[in-house]
């Protein structure tokens, strides 16, 4: 987490100052073929990810949101990289997913209110 902490800020800084366009967080995850691997772990993992997001959006605006590695269907098996995530077999990730888009859904609204 600190490592994506870090890597998050600086792409944060550069997409203010030097692109001048919101960042996207895309392709993150947790491999289930890592030791150590667990759920909860990527859980939490994704919830800190998420919160970073979310935080740093709400203080600077230019964060426009993050991107798992990878949504699957089931039967799509043949793409099962390790990363997949199937919503209907992953109540717990999938709960995660809504809130954060929930979130930052909520985030914008009120952001286009305090604009215009």
């Amino acid at each position: 987490m600190a490592f994506m902490g870090s890597w998050m800020s600086s792409h944060l800084q550069d997409s203010r100052t030097i692109l001048k366009k919101p960042l996207v967080l895309t392709e993150f995850g947790k491999s289930k073929k890592d030791p150590g691997y667990s759920i909860e772990g990527r859980d939490s993992f994704m919830n800190n990810v998420y919160s970073s997001i979310y935080n740093l959006a709400q203080n600077g605006g230019t964060f426009g949101g993050g991107l798992v590695w990878q949504l699957l269907d089931e039967g799509m098996d043949e793409c099962d990289d390790g990363y997949e995530i199937v919503l209907s077999q992953h109540i717990s990730t999938a709960s995660i997913i809504s809130h954060q888009c929930a979130r930052m859904v909520a985030l914008a609204h009120s952001l286009q209110g305090t604009r215009g």
